[in-house]
């Protein structure tokens, strides 16, 4: 389907519209953080080499954070716990680490941060890129577990052709969407305040409300996926059938 069906397909089922807004709420999460984290990160290694060399321990860390927990927590944790209680982590994650990463960006030279650099004979700039780092690696490996675990799952009470349809105009169109609206707002916000620096607070004003957004689509999500898991369970003969067709 072109681009203007997939958002038509979309707008006609509310089941859709609230996987795509967790979808695009979580690219611009990431991409909003991401930009000012890197835009941290130059400031502390202003070389290509320094620079390329932190990212590669960030990296690394990502995927034995992300193996760790797909391997040890997260399949339990979906297994054993409600998906609404399982696709809120995410959004729970990046929301305190971007509060924790925002908080000690702005407040990095009162009296509490110099105190606490102090203490890891270390510098502001130095534990905020820290922050940073830990807030990407534990949003991204919350990505490649909980969220996409999530995600799929949403799809399975669906009938086939809304899920072949409804998955690819979201996996189109979210991902791109909540991309190109992140880039974008970055782009308004630095026309507007002229550096990345000054547009830094509205960027955590706009991170939070993506977040918020998120959850509450998938606290309305969650309740109709129950409703429609509950139903295929108390019809097996129904889904029986429905599967030898």
């Amino acid at each position: 389907m072109g681009l203007r069906h997939n958002f038509s397909y979309i707008a006609k089922s509310k089941y859709l519209i609230y996987i795509a807004i967790i979808v695009v709420g979580y690219n611009i999460a990431i991409n909003l953080t991401e930009v000012v984290w890197k835009d941290q990160m130059k400031q502390l290694y202003s070389t290509p080499n320094d620079f390329n060399a932190y990212m590669g321990k960030v990296l690394r860390s990502m995927g034995l954070i992300s193996t760790t927990i797909s391997v040890i927590i997260s399949g339990n944790m979906i297994r054993r716990l409600s998906w609404t209680f399982s696709a809120l982590i995410p959004p729970a994650i990046l929301a305190v680490t971007g509060i924790g990463f925002f908080t000690f960006l702005f407040f990095k030279n009162s009296n509490v941060a110099l105190e606490i650099t102090a203490f890891f004979h270390s510098t502001p700039l130095a534990l905020c890129v820290f922050f940073g780092s830990m807030q990407n690696c534990l949003s991204r490996a919350s990505k490649f577990t909980f969220f996409d675990a999530t995600k799929e799952m949403a799809f399975i009470p669906l009938s086939r052709e809304c899920k072949l349809k409804g998955k690819a105009a979201i996996d189109g169109v979210g991902s791109r969407l909540g991309k190109s609206g992140g880039s974008l707002i970055h782009q308004s916000l630095l026309m507007l305040t002229g550096s990345v620096a000054l547009s830094t607070p509205y960027v955590a004003f706009v991170l939070l409300a993506a977040i918020g957004g998120w959850m509450l689509a998938v606290r309305s999500l969650g309740t109709q996926f129950q409703t429609l898991t509950s139903k295929e369970v108390k019809n097996p003969t129904e889904q029986a059938a429905e599967v030898s067709t």
